[in-house]
């Protein structure tokens, strides 16, 4: 080998040598500027999870200035002026906003054509990926039936002129349902006080048994602060959370009480997989409703034909809790009490069960 040769293979070694330095520097006061930086800041921010889902201060579920509410149950009146009444060419309806709506709207192709029959106007469906979209369009009128998540009624009535008719009931007329707080059948946690320190699968941000009313009543009923006195992770669905349990995933987890009689009517779980520590007031179910400002005589049409439509025997079957029949009448004064009580982050009354 040359000496020109020789001095270059030297020059490379020495250059990749000092390349090699050079990392490992940039690594370690990367490291020791990372361990300075995390001394920096506290470690425990006693508010960051309420600031983020909003229970660091009581949220209003007060009817917001531009609605009238003469009869005090809380719902938007329809306007005085008939100027501002709506009357549409055709009904644009939805069912709850989902990712998945598309099929939705074959399912609930029976009540969109027993709007219509009943209104006598053609209804339309429309699809919304997310209830932001969906309670924007309610609000800028291109939207006038559609059915609102439990937890997200409040909002649609105080902030975007919903008026819920009804909600999916059994034969009985009852509808509703409970959270559950589960947990696998032969765990050590036996009441809610035993949940310190351990892992909580909640489903997701926007569901209200799924994730805020678990939250709400922990901290209010047993002052379980979810900033450390517990861990959470979202499963992002209550059938993925009653399968983490069975499967031993979660130690604990946060559920509707329908969602979890169709696990064990479909077979996907036994009662003796999993096990109850705690158990909320009832919850209204979704609310099926309008848009404040339909004409009166339209939306007495479209209340007719909720109340009157048979679910039995139909697509919507499927997309329902067992058991329901159709729909009955609700109220948003009384039977959202418990909702608007979680949203203001005052303790509601609760019952606990085994």
């Amino acid at each position: 080998m040359s000496g020109t040769e020789q001095g270059g293979t030297k020059g490379l070694k020495f250059s990749m040598t000092r390349l090699m330095v050079t990392i490992l520097v940039v690594l370690v006061i990367a490291f020791v500027a990372f361990r300075v930086g995390m001394q920096q800041v506290p470690q425990d921010d006693s508010s960051r999870t309420k600031k983020i889902f909003g229970l660091d201060k009581p949220h209003t579920t007060m009817l917001a200035k531009i609605y009238s509410d003469v009869d005090g149950d809380k719902v938007a009146d329809p306007p005085v002026e008939e100027a501002r009444w709506v009357d549409p060419q055709a009904l644009l309806f939805s069912y709850v906003a989902a990712p998945n709506s598309e099929a939705y709207e074959k399912a609930w192709q029976p009540l969109v054509d027993h709007l219509a029959e009943v209104t006598g106007k053609p209804v339309q469906y429309v699809r919304f990926g997310s209830a932001r979209d969906q309670m924007l369009a309610l609000r800028e009128g291109r939207l006038h039936v559609t059915a609102v998540n439990t937890g997200n009624v409040p909002e649609a009535v105080s902030l975007h002129g919903f008026v819920p008719v009804a909600s999916p009931a059994n034969v009985e007329g009852n509808h509703g349902y409970t959270m559950r707080i589960i947990v696998p059948a032969d765990s050590e946690i036996k009441a809610p006080a035993d949940l310190t320190g351990r892992n909580i699968a909640f489903t997701d941000p926007g569901s209200n048994s799924g994730c805020k009313a678990p939250m709400v009543l922990l901290m209010s009923d047993f002052g379980l602060d979810p900033d450390g006195d517990y861990h959470f992770v979202f499963s992002r669905g209550h059938e993925q959370s009653i399968a983490g349990i069975v499967e031993g995933k979660y130690e604990a987890a946060a559920v509707a009480s329908d969602m979890l009689s169709r696990a064990l009517a479909r077979g996907d779980i036994k009662e003796s997989d999993v096990r109850s520590i705690y158990e909320s007031e009832r919850f209204p179910s979704a609310a099926i409703g309008y848009v404040y400002n339909l004409k009166p005589e339209l939306a007495d049409k479209v209340r007719e034909a909720l109340l009157g439509f048979k679910v039995q025997d139909s697509s919507i079957t499927e997309e329902l809790a067992e058991g329901v029949v159709g729909f009955s009448a609700v109220s948003y004064k009384d039977d959202w009490a418990l909702v608007r009580r979680i949203d203001s982050n005052v303790t509601p009354a609760t019952k606990n069960g085994g």
